[in-house]
């Protein structure tokens, strides 16, 4: 047995009796935005999230996340409901449990509750929380450590309008915060939005992508890209609906930019049917819709072994979510970088010490656990009444 090895097991002993489940609080916190986010199915003035906190019975605690963009439309779920699940049917599984035992417990969540992806991803992470801080090592040693300490970060820009668009952009440059822009379209004629698309790109003159979210047919599709072949867009994320796979592929064949599957890739299930269709040559991971962080590094490894190149998504997480997601993707190779923003696009933070992005990227927080804590003031205020 090595040294290593031999250490973990002796701080594990000496946990495992106070690593026990004493309590579990819920939170519902509705958080403003700095401006109005356009998505091409909902628009947003502010972000609602459920937070999910566990305390052992020594006293650790461990926090999650659980969140859709915009509300029910994405997935199905929503913050009320992902709520009424959690205490009804998950809350009395965890009472007593040793958060060592992440695997069973997930499974047993697996027999009492059918999908809810963001709920579940939000016990395993509060689960994982709990655990990496008992041991005393970042939630990234629990996946084998990370390999990078900042991650390249994009700004999203979802005004709807092609001057704010460009203004917020140049604005994100200046400031040494974002030199890679995703556009966000869907909402108007595609045509149009692939104009727009390509206009902004060329005045910002950076890597632009575009993110449609299922909102084109494919022959909307196919018209945008006469528009968009050659422009500065260079990535096309989910224009067509998510069980489309045929089409996604059919579009890759057709186009010089690159497909990124987003709603197409929820799952290892349908990871496999994305590299099967050969739909995406990217695809993006978002712990919150894959279930946790245990199944994102598994759709991560899948779309590795088949050469797909690795995009950190986001679900419009909090600072919560979003530490979460610097955790597990910073433990991979990450080809596309992450969009990993939304901290600075909400009007204020709830935690104690807010993320730190700098010189284009977003770090990685390296305390114990997710690496940071929140600030009850700031929970409480933000709590739905």
């Amino acid at each position: 047995m090595s040294a290593e090895v031999a250490l973990l097991q002796k701080r594990r002993a000496a946990a495992l009796p106070a690593a026990l489940v004493r309590s579990v609080e819920t939170f519902i916190v509705d958080i403003p935005l700095r401006r109005v986010h356009k998505l091409s199915r909902a628009v947003l003035t502010h972000q609602s999230y459920l937070i999910v906190r566990l305390t052992t019975a020594d006293g650790v605690q461990g926090i999650g996340e659980a969140t859709v963009p915009g509300g029910p439309w994405w997935s199905g779920e929503s913050v009320e409901a992902m709520r009424a699940l959690f205490l009804n049917h998950i809350a009395p599984l965890l009472d007593g449990r040793d958060i060592f035992s992440a695997n069973a417990i997930m499974a047993e969540i697996d027999q009492v509750a059918y999908a809810n992806a963001a709920l579940k991803s939000a016990v395993e992470t509060a689960l994982l929380d709990a655990t990496a801080r008992t041991l005393s090592i970042p939630m990234s040693g629990l996946f084998g450590g990370r390999i990078a300490d900042a991650l390249p970060v994009l700004w999203v820009l979802a005004t709807g309008e092609l001057e704010a668009d460009v203004a917020e952009a140049q604005a994100k440059i200046d400031a040494g915060l974002h030199r890679r822009f995703k556009i966000k379209v869907g909402r108007g004629d595609p045509g149009d939005d692939a104009r727009r698309a390509v206009e902004t790109a060329s005045a910002i003159g950076c890597p632009c992508s575009i993110d449609l979210n299922e909102a084109w047919s494919f022959a909307d599709s196919t018209r945008a890209l006469a528009v968009l072949d050659g422009s500065g867009v260079d990535i096309l994320e989910q224009p067509l609906p998510r069980a489309d796979l045929p089409g996604l592929a059919d579009l890759a064949r057709r186009s010089s930019l690159a497909i990124m599957a987003d709603e197409s890739a929820c799952s290892t299930t349908d990871m496999i049917s994305v590299i099967r269709e050969r739909a995406a040559s990217y695809v993006s991971l978002k712990i919150s819709k894959a279930g946790g962080p245990s199944r994102m590094l598994a759709i991560a490894r899948m779309a590795q072994a088949a050469g797909i190149n690795l995009f950190g998504g986001t679900a419009l997480d909090s600072s919560i979510g979003t530490a979460a997601n610097l955790q597990c993707c910073s433990t991979l190779p990450l080809a596309g970088g992450t969009e990993l923003f939304m901290p600075l696009l909400l009007a204020d933070d709830i935690l104690e010490e807010p993320l730190i992005y700098r010189d284009f990227c977003v770090e990685v927080p390296s305390g114990v656990g997710l690496g940071v804590t929140i600030d009850d003031a700031k929970l409480r205020h933000y709590e739905r009444k």
